[in-house]
């Protein structure tokens, strides 16, 4: 695909840009329907990195033509190398090669739940956005709303949101985001998530659940 081709094209106008919320948020919902997709979850951007938990995910995805909900991706007119998406999820992603920081990035929407298929939770990795790792070992993002944000000590701000979200998933893999709210029952998740961890950590089903069961985590060890 050409560096100046832009999937912008398959759409009656050109994409909005992320300050227009409401406006967004009411032509995806719009172009879901239109195309029997699945709703959208929140707009995600990662950059490309080898040998991480981002080059995991991104093996699995499949390359697809361009569609509307591959345009809704480009909001700053960057160049777009291939469309893919997501075989498990369904959420479409794109691979550009010049992201907000100059370097290759990946765009894409995090899904609202993900298929269980038996499954569990094995770890939580946090980077660059929050990732779930399940027993059998796919890689998935975490389950997000289109207008909520997952964040930790080290990203973005209160880590409320994505203990609630975690909490959720270590019960049921399969759970809606949708229905998730921030609740008491999260606590011990919500302070593991708030301390000063290394960059990339992984955290495992025994620390979360062990976290989840204490009122403070501060003699807790990531293991």
């Amino acid at each position: 695909m050409d560096d100046d081709f832009c999937v912008r094209e398959h759409m009656a106008g050109a994409p909005l840009t992320p300050e227009h919320t409401v406006a967004t948020t009411a032509l995806e919902v719009a172009l879901c329907q239109e195309l029997n997709h699945p709703p959208l979850g929140a707009f995600t951007e990662v950059p490309d990195r080898r040998g991480t938990v981002i080059e995991k995910w991104t093996r699995r995805l499949a390359k697809s033509e361009p569609t509307p909900l591959h345009a809704l991706l480009v909001t700053d007119g960057s160049p777009v190398d291939a469309c893919f998406v997501d075989p498990l999820t369904g959420m479409p992603a794109l691979s550009s090669p010049d992201g907000a920081d100059g370097n290759p990035t990946w765009r894409f929407y995090a899904p609202l739940s993900l298929p269980p298929g038996g499954e569990e939770l094995s770890s939580v990795t946090l980077y660059h956005t929050v990732w779930i790792t399940t027993s059998r070992g796919r890689v998935y993002p975490a389950p997000c709303g289109s207008s909520a944000q997952l964040a930790w000590h080290r990203w973005g701000g209160t880590p409320g949101q994505t203990a609630a979200v975690i909490d959720a998933l270590l019960d049921d893999l399969g759970a809606a985001v949708g229905s998730v709210g921030h609740h008491a029952g999260a606590r011990g998740l919500s302070e593991l998530l708030g301390r000063d961890h290394k960059y990339c950590v992984e955290l495992g089903r025994d620390v979360l659940l062990e976290a989840r069961r204490s009122p403070t985590v501060q003699d807790l060890s990531c293991r």
